[in-house]
Formats: structure tokens, C-alpha cells, sequence
């Protein structure tokens, strides 16, 4: 072997290499602060389980096959670098070994037949991996030059590594040259081919080879596995298989808890972020560092756009393009981005007013910066969203996309004033009456006329506020849903009353499309209200309500246990505090909320309400639980047209259709409203009952 060789290939590759990621680095950290530092060892599980377990791929039932295609790959490659580790060793020092993995030790062997298997599968998978890219051709796979190189690397890696053991093998038992000996023909433990079935397979390829050309062919694979393997660490930061590398990180970085991060609380006192519009994000180097992670991250696999309810109904919202977009103009101002990080820092070190001024000139010299909203993303694009998360509960790498698009709608709609016209009538409806039908405040109560229902002003030594709602204090529908749950906790002798006139929106509409001094107003309000009670516990059955009082009150000091409807039955009914008969007639299915579902993780206690009350069995939609399809309403989509494509309620109701159901039981007002009408578009609503939990329930109890 040649050191000197093994060492300039070392050196110069990993100077180019370690060049290029300090300069990613760089940019990171000249970004926005991020704050992912906490509970490490769940961020260590979530690791684990996520980017080494490749749960996404090999869990998701559609693509099953894909998953587990790049999983083996992946897992392939890991087991391969210990290998590799050894092959530089050995370009220092011949017969090199790594500890408890040489020729004398058990796990040595144990090591060397699973990379011998692991490198025979991988093969086989990026055949595979090739078939479906140019002959199976997924509509959400890109088919760059990227791609076909990267995994003809792969396969490059893998064939020299099984060549160069199969050359060794034939020097050994064909040739008789006992220094190619390192891993073969220990009498201790057996038969070498035992083993390593594939390398020997391979050397049995080039057996008829002399042992001279034997030898040169040994050498040869040797250096081109290191070649091809430094080469390989060089291409993945500088295109879309960067993820090689961020993945772990990245991962390990994702939000824990609350399903995502939630939108940021904007400091609107602040005077020098409106001078500066760095109110949510309209420039790219507004972005924070984890944001930056994620779209250096993007793996272009195109799950997320597949199961976007805004793409799939012919939408402008494409995330891959979206990502990759922001990604380019993330690398294009990186040297200004830099630049101003670092004046930034001077400002805050520096107290001279007139050096502070010229360092602000300095920074206002560097706004070459395009507006992301109009010159990068277009605005049918950033309000196509319907925040629904589909595409972050299947992105492999944990990128999230939603907080990011709502931190775009704020500045939108802080910094420039511009988004969707039909928004202001809602809006204005807020602020006004604080609803966003416009109705006025004294008749949100109006439902609850003959009920004997108290409110908290009447009595507040309850053990539970009923949240009722926007929609289930003024909707005509959801006003039924309303009064059938009153009767359940009623009928269970539960312990509860409602604010009347006192309850206003909890914001959740005026935070998704970027109204965040909306949002803020009306929490600061609803939170003093519900102090003034000692509110602690509350029933919603709207989860976008119990979304945002839930895990986004507290961030403006409102801390209360929050619990949805259907949750509450459940439990009511596990008690004995009412009974259900299964009185229902006719199929039954149920559509996940995509705000219960994949925002509060509630999937199992609908389903159990259901199942007590049918007779007829209950069937699940061919999208469901955490990969349920959106109803449409969702991200302020309620108070918006939607003129462009299909619509979705429409896509959602039709495959509602198509399960041959009697009636579709709904757990949210707005999934309730939009689901009808989608009914109601096909001609199918006296065919097809709409109805929320509660409702059954009411109807089933004993």
C-alpha cells in the first residue's frame, strides 16, 4: 500500500470538503435563533427511530416497498463505512484491523458476512431503485443526473469492496499467497465462503485471471473504493443528497411535544422590527438556523407534495418546488447573509450612536434581497396551504414545512398588507364581533336558549368550561352539534358551563393567514376572561379551538388542560356515566380532523365511540388516521375562495363515496360543513348522512 498516496487523497478531500461545509455552517448560524437544545434523550429516540430506522419508509403502507428499498440502501452504507474505515487503515498499514473486528475475533466474522449479505442487497436495491426510475417513473420522483450518479456511486462502492475481497479470496485459494490472507480460512471457525457467499461469488467471476492481474485487480479496487468513496463525501453537500449528511442532525433537531413547532410569538412592540420588516418572514435571511437545516435537508423525494390535499387538487402549492426555491435563494445570498450577521453583532457591541448609523448604512447596502413572497414564491402559492401537515407527518427527515408558510403569511399580512380580499370580511367580523361570521357578540349564546345551560358569570364552580366555539354558537349546523353535546354531559351528570357573550374566537383563523396582532389581541382577552374564572379545565369540540388553547394559549401565559368532545365521551362511557346501545343502521366511516388528528395526535377514541355504536360494522376511508386527507377548511381556507383546481372537500367527499358508507361521522365543525357540501356538490347528501360524534352519541344513549 502507499501512505503517501493514502495520505494526499485524505488531506485534499477533506480540505475541499471540510471548506465547504465551515461555509454551510456559516450561513446557519448568521441565521435566525432556533432554540432545539432540550430533552435530549427523546431527541436521541426520536433519532433513533426516525432517521436510523427509517420509520417513515418502511412504516408508510403505500409506498412500503420504496421505503424499505432506501432503508436496506441506507442501512447498507452504514455497515459499509466500518469497512471502509479498515480499507484507509490498510492504505497505511497492511492487514490493518479495527478492534475485536480482525481475523481472531468472533465478531470480526459476524461483521464481515453481514457487510458481505448487506453489500449483495444493496446491489439488488439500487437495481431497483434504477427500474423505477426510468421505467416505473413515480410522478413525484425527479429523475436528475443526480440521482443516477449518486447511485451508481453507491453501486461503485459496493462492487469494489466485494471485487477487492473476491481477489483477495483467489489469491489465497487459487494462487496460494498467504499474505492476502486477513479475514479467510481460520480453521477456528470454518469455511470461509460460509461467510462471505457474495465476495466469493465474485471472485469466482475473475478466477480465470492470473495471480499477477489477480493482485493488480486487488490494488485497483482497493483505490477506487477510496477514490469513489472521497469523491462521494465531496457531491453530497453540494446537491440534494446533502440529507447523507444533515439527516441525523436534523432529526435529532425536529420539535418534540406539540407536533411541530408553533408559530412564532411576535414581539409587535417591538419599533425596530416594523422599521426593519423582519415582522415574520419576508426576506430569506429572516429564516432561523433550523429552518435553514431543514431545506438544506430536502431529500426532493416528493412524499410531501403526494399527499398534499392542495397539489393532488391541481393547486400551485408544490413543497418541492417551494423548498427548492427558497433553498436557491438561501445559497445566493449567502455571502450577504454572512455579512450581515456579522454587523448585526457590531451594533449590539457598539454603543457610539454615529458608528451605529454607519453600520446601518452598511446593512441597508446589503437589501438586494428579493421579496420572498412575489419575486420567489408566488401568492396563490403561499396561500394554497391548508396547514394540514399531511406533508410533515411523511417527510422522512422531520423537515417542517407549515410554520414556515404561516411565518411568511405574517409578514404578508404585517409587513405588506397583502393577501387574499375575501379575507377582510372575516376579519373585520373579529374584530368587530369577535367571530369571523360577522354576527354580533350578544347572540352567541342564543343556541343554549331552553337548556339549562349555566354560564360561568352565573356560576363558576364547575368542573369544566364548554369552549363552544365560533362555529357551534353561530353555524346553523354546528348549533346542533352544540346541543347535542350539552345533552350528553347532561345525561352523564358532568359538572360544566359556558362564558355566553364573554367567549370571543380563540385567533386560531387570525394566526393561520398571519394576522398575528389579530391572534394576540383576542388570546390576551379570552385568557383574561378565563383567569378571572380560574378556568383549569375545558371541553372543546372544535379542535382548531383546542389546538389553540391547548398548545399555543400558554405562550401568553394561559396554561389550562384542554380536552376534545370526543375524548371526554369516551372516557364518560369507560366510566358507566352513560351508556350507548348499537342502535346505528347502516356502514359507517369516520374522517380524521387533520387539527385532532395529526395536530393532537387523537385517532383512537372516535373510533371506539363509533364501534359502540353500530351494529353494522364500521370501515375505515382508504386515507386515514395520521395519513387522513384534508377536508379543505383548514390554514384559513374556510374564509377563502377556492377558485383553482379541484376542490378538495369535493376530492374528499368522492372517496367517502367510493367506501359505500351509509353515513361519514365527523369529529370538527369544519370538517362537518365542508364535507356536506361536498355531499351535497355530488348529489349524494340524503344517501349519505354527515354527522358529528356527538350526535351519534346523543342518538345511541341509552
Amino acid at each position: 500500500m502507499n501512505p503517501l498516496l493514502m495520505s494526499v487523497l485524505i488531506i485534499v478531500a477533506l480540505a475541499v470538503f471540510g471548506r465547504t461545509i465551515v461555509r454551510k455552517i456559516q450561513l446557519l448560524k448568521a441565521l435566525g435563533p432556533a432554540d432545539r437544545t432540550n430533552h435530549l434523550k427523546e431527541r436521541l429516540k426520536e433519532m433513533v427511530m426516525l432517521a436510523i430506522g427509517q420509520k417513515r419508509l418502511v412504516g408508510r403502507s403505500k409506498e412500503r416497498a420504496s421505503g424499505i428499498m432506501h432503508a436496506l440502501i441506507f442501512w447498507g452504507f452504514c455497515v459499509l463505512l466500518i469497512r471502509s474505515i479498515t480499507l484507509y487503515g490498510e492504505g497505511f498499514q497492511e492487514g490493518f484491523q479495527l478492534p475485536f473486528l480482525g481475523e481472531d475475533y468472533l465478531l470480526g466474522y459476524l461483521y464481515i458476512g453481514l457487510k458481505d449479505i448487506m453489500e449483495g442487497i444493496v446491489l439488488l436495491m439500487i437495481l431497483y431503485a434504477v427500474f423505477r426510475r426510468a421505467v416505473l417513473k413515480p410522478k413525484r420522483l425527479h429523475n436528475t443526473f443526480e440521482a443516477y450518479l449518486v447511485l451508481g456511486l453507491i453501486g461503485i462502492l459496493m462492487v469494489s469492496d466485494l471485487l477487492y475481497d473476491g481477489a483477495r479470496y483467489n489469491l489465497v485459494q487459487l494462487h496460494g499467497n498467504p499474505d492476502a490472507l486477513h479475514y479467510f480460512n481460520n480453521p477456528r471457525y470454518g469455511v470461509e465462503f460460509l461467510w462471505t457467499p457474495i465476495s466469493v461469488g465474485a471472485g469466482s467471476l475473475v478466477s480465470g485471471l492470473s495471480a499477477e492481474a489477480t493482485g493488480i485487480l486487488l490494488v485497483a479496487m482497493f483505490w477506487l473504493h477510496i477514490c469513489t468513496q472521497l469523491t462521494f463525501l465531496n457531491i453530497l453537500p453540494i446537491g440534494k443528497h446533502f440529507h447523507v449528511i444533515t439527516a441525523l442532525p436534523n432529526v435529532f433537531l425536529k420539535s418534540l411535544g406539540y407536533p411541530h413547532e408553533k408559530p412564532k410569538l411576535l414581539d409587535l412592540e417591538d419599533e425596530a422590527a416594523w422599521e426593519n420588516e423582519s415582522l415574520g418572514v419576508n426576506h430569506i435571511h429572516q429564516l432561523n438556523w433550523k429552518q435553514g437545516l431543514d431545506l438544506y435537508t430536502c431529500t426532493e423525494c416528493g412524499r410531501c407534495r403526494e399527499v398534499c390535499p392542495t397539489y393532488t387538487t391541481d393547486k400551485p402549492l408544490n413543497l418541492h418546488d417551494f423548498n427548492d426555491a427558497l433553498k436557491h435563494e438561501l445559497y445566493e445570498n449567502t455571502d450577504n447573509i454572512i455579512k450581515r450577521a456579522g454587523l448585526s453583532d457590531r451594533i449590539r457591541q457598539n454603543e457610539d450612536v454615529d458608528q451605529v448609523e454607519k453600520i446601518k448604512e452598511q446593512i441597508a447596502a446589503l437589501n438586494s434581497e428579493k421579496q420572498l413572497v412575489g419575486d420567489v414564491i408566488a401568492q396563490d402559492t403561499l396561500w394554497a396551504c391548508t396547514t394540514c401537515r399531511a406533508c410533515e407527518e411523511v417527510c422522512p427527515v422531520a423537515i417542517e414545512h407549515v410554520p414556515r408558510i404561516i411565518a411568511m403569511r405574517q409578514g404578508q399580512t404585517l409587513m405588506s398588507e397583502t393577501y387574499p380580499p375575501e379575507l377582510n370580511v372575516s376579519l373585520k367580523g373579529l374584530e368587530r364581533n369577535g367571530n369571523p361570521w360577522g354576527i354580533g357578540y350578544d347572540k352567541r349564546a342564543d343556541w343554549a336558549e331552553g337548556l339549562g345551560v349555566k354560564t360561568m358569570a352565573e356560576d363558576a364552580d364547575v368542573d369544566y368550561l364548554l369552549w363552544v366555539g365560533c362555529a357551534g354558537s353561530f353555524d346553523d349546523r354546528s348549533r346542533k352539534v352544540s346541543k347535542s353535546l350539552v345533552k350528553i354531559l347532561q345525561k352523564a351528570g358532568v359538572s360544566f358551563a359556558i362564558l355566553g357573550t364573554e367567549e370571543k374566537c380563540t385567533g386560531d383563523f387570525a394566526r393561520r393567514v398571519g394576522n398575528e396582532m389579530l391572534f394576540q389581541m383576542m388570546a390576551q382577552e379570552n385568557i383574561e376572561t378565563l383567569n378571572r374564572y380560574n378556568v383549569k379545565k375545558i371541553i372543546a369540540a372544535c379542535p382548531h379551538c383546542l389546538n389553540t388553547l391547548k398548545h399555543e394559549y400558554p405562550q401568553m401565559g394561559g396554561n389550562y388542560e384542554v380536552i376534545h368532545h370526543s375524548q371526554l365521551i369516551e372516557q364518560l362511557v369507560k366510566d358507566g356515566r352513560i351508556s350507548l346501545k348499537k342502535s346505528w343502521e347502516g356502514p359507517l366511516t369516520y374522517h380524521d380532523p387533520c387539527y385532532l388528528g395529526r395536530y393532537n395526535s387523537v385517532y383512537d377514541q372516535p373510533r371506539s365511540i363509533l364501534r359502540a355504536v353500530t351494529n353494522y360494522g364500521f370501515s375505515e376511508l382508504e386515507r386515514y388516521g395520521r395519513e387522513s386527507f384534508c377536508c379543505g377548511a383548514g390554514g384559513g381556507r374556510m374564509w377563502m375562495e377556492e377558485t383553482i383546481g379541484k376542490r378538495i372537500n369535493v376530492e374528499r367527499s368522492e372517496e367517502i363515496v367510493r367506501q359505500g358508507v351509509s353515513t361519514v361521522a365527523v369529529a370538527c365543525p369544519f370538517c362537518l360543513t365542508m364535507i356536506e357540501d361536498g355531499m351535497k356538490t355530488l348529489e349524494k347528501e340524503e344517501e349519505i348522512k354527515t354527522l358529528d360524534i356527538a350526535e351519534l352519541v346523543e342518538k345511541s344513549m341509552v
